[in-house]
């Protein structure tokens, strides 16, 4: 049948006849039932005889191995012996299954197959029995650590120096602390190392190197031991551990991607000023040191920032906050950009001291602010101020649109003036602040733009006489810069509209003959 009755199921696939064997309730087990055509079922007598002169030159044959060689056939999954299956004619190779250790190994199939399996299988084992096996004892917790992403780092090591390392099955801890004694009986060429200081390794801290050479397993167990992790704290205020986890860890992320270190901060039930850092001895201290550097300039950020943070209040009358404060706050924005401060008048709604203001900023920044903005006080209480009065019929011409013909006077000659409130159509008044001199040239200044304006404004109609006149009036008395816009400098002025009919206005048209009608276009 072979292995899942493939022979059979080939046979009766190729023929269409179907086989039957004996079950356990038929009295004759030898006999076999071929159900099909005359000529299916002489063809499967055929292959069968066949099939069975094969199974006569079978035979069975054994070859003895120490169970501890036998992980060595079945690694990577069964790799070497799938080869020699393969190799040898498809024999079959039975190994001692787990719970029965048996030096017993079985091959099974053609003589010849058999025979060259076994041979092949020898000089396999023969070279193993010269192995040097070495015993390293690392606790179970750094595992993980030797093995690297992917098993990298063990890899690594077997390949450097050519020996397989073989890690403990792990097993539930026990409280049994036997001491591991080597006697004389044991196999030739055994050792132990014992990495750490423990007097009672278990099975689970032993791990296996295994090699032709002894020299290549004292090389590979000393790169083990290089690999073993140490532990190193650092010590680091905790209101400074949000800094160093960063937002959803991404400081820790590329501390620990950076130096392949692990980061553990604030141990449960321990003492939450310290950062254990573990992974190999020379990334470890590079880690540490970042990680200080990282704690220094944070200490040193804090120490900056509340220095930034100083603040000073002082009081001031209210009456020249809005002159210290400036036209769209231009004068407070130069004193807090120079001295890099900021400045906070009080609210009058919220705070009843209204004299108060505050500076914040460095200590050192602060006083030379508030120094600038006493000079700017002491410069204000100078100024003079002086309010004239104004004609309501040109005080907008004054002021000129969006408040721009009054910021030129102002910029002119150094001034702050307070035009009237919008609505007022009474007599108005403007203060002017500033220099006595500046003051008094202002003033001059716009009492002469308010004679020029009264005087154009007598000389032009009233707006009432313009309406209640005719177009011919309207036309009359357009201003100079209307016509020049609207007209052509050296148009004639007609006294009346221009006719098709009339030769002076069209004179091309003269001796033109009218169309005639036709009865098809009106």
């Amino acid at each position: 049948m072979s292995e899942n009755g493939g022979n059979l199921h080939k046979i009766c696939e190729k023929t269409g006849a179907r086989i039957i064997f004996p079950t356990f309730k038929n009295k004759d087990q030898e006999s076999v039932t071929i159900i099909g055509t005359e000529e299916a079922v002489k063809e499967v007598q055929k292959e069968v005889e066949v099939l069975l002169k094969d199974l006569e030159n079978v035979v069975e044959d054994s070859i003895l191995i120490n169970p501890k060689f036998h992980n060595y056939f079945i690694m990577q999954r069964g790799q070497l012996l799938r080869e020699i299956i393969k190799e040898y004619g498809g024999v079959f190779i039975t190994f001692s299954y787990a719970g029965k250790q048996s030096t017993k190994v079985t091959i099974k199939g053609a003589k010849a197959c058999v025979e060259a399996a076994k041979k092949h299988i020898q000089e396999i084992f023969e070279p193993l029995r010269s192995e040097v096996t070495t015993r390293c004892v690392i606790p179970p917790k750094f595992h993980p650590f030797l093995m690297g992403p992917i098993c990298s780092r063990i890899q690594q090591i077997a390949r450097d120096c050519k020996v397989q390392i073989k890690f403990p099955d792990s097993e539930k801890p026990t409280t049994n602390t036997h001491l591991e004694v080597q006697e004389n009986g044991k196999e030739k060429g055994e050792n132990i190392t014992k990495v750490s200081a423990s007097t009672s390794p278990n099975k689970s801290d032993t791990m296996s190197l295994s090699d032709k050479a002894e020299n290549s397993s004292t090389a590979a167990t000393q790169a083990l031991e290089s690999l073993v992790p140490v532990t190193a704290k650092v010590q680091v205020p905790f209101h400074l551990h949000p800094y160093i986890i960063g937002h959803k860890g991404s400081g820790l992320r590329k501390l620990i991607k950076e130096f392949e270190v692990h980061v553990q901060v604030s141990q449960p039930g321990g003492n939450f000023h310290i950062i254990s850092i573990m992974g190999l001895e020379a990334n470890v201290e590079q880690a540490k040191m970042k990680l200080q550097k990282q704690v220094k300039a944070l200490q040193m950020e804090i120490e900056n920032r509340t220095l930034r943070n100083f603040r000073q209040t002082f009081s001031l009358d209210p009456k020249y906050h809005s002159k210290i404060f400036g036209n769209k706050g231009i004068l407070i924005s130069q004193i807090c950009t120079e001295y890099n401060v900021t400045v906070h008048f009080s609210n009058k709604i919220r705070n009843p001291m209204q004299d108060q203001i505050t500076i914040s900023g460095s200590k050192d920044n602060i006083l030379r602010a508030r120094d600038a903005i006493m000079k700017l006080l002491r410069k204000i209480e100078k100024t003079v101020s002086k309010e004239i009065p104004l004609n309501h019929q040109v005080c907008s011409n004054i002021i000129g649109f969006g408040g721009q013909s009054i910021h030129r006077i102002m910029e002119k000659f150094q001034v702050d003036i307070r035009v009237p409130s919008k609505g007022i159509c009474t007599n108005s008044s403007i203060i002017v602040s500033g220099s006595s001199c500046n003051v008094q040239d202002a003033i001059d200044y716009i009492l002469a733009l308010e004679k020029h304006f009264l005087s154009v404004g007598k000389n032009e109609p009233p707006l009432e006489h313009v309406k209640r006149g005719g177009s011919g009036c309207i036309a009359a008395k357009t201003p100079k810069s209307f016509r020049k816009r609207n007209t052509l400098h050296h148009a004639k002025s007609t006294p009346h509209p221009p006719h098709v009919d009339n030769s002076e206005d069209f004179p091309k048209l003269k001796h033109q003959v009218s169309p005639k009608p036709h009865p098809w276009r009106p």
